[in-house]
């Protein structure tokens, strides 16, 4: 199934058929914008992660969960 009028990619010039992908000279543009989502992407799951933590942090600080814990240690 072909659906251009090239038949063989062998011997064709490239110059003379144009562009064979959409949105030729648009790949600096898009690889900015990707590079720009990539890093804002790391940067905000830094920070949900961060919160996560600091969370877990103040929770496992918590006075009565440590008097739980030690209590359940002094069990076993």
């Amino acid at each position: 199934m072909s659906t251009t009028v090239i038949e063989t990619w062998a011997g064709a010039d490239l110059s003379a058929i144009g562009p064979i992908y959409p949105m030729v000279g648009s790949e600096f543009v898009l690889w900015i914008i990707g590079l720009a989502f990539w890093i804002g992407f790391h940067i905000l799951q830094a920070r949900i992660e961060k919160k996560e933590f600091e969370a877990d942090e103040a929770a496992a600080r918590d006075p009565e969960r440590l008097k739980r814990v030690f209590a359940d240690e002094a069990r076993e």
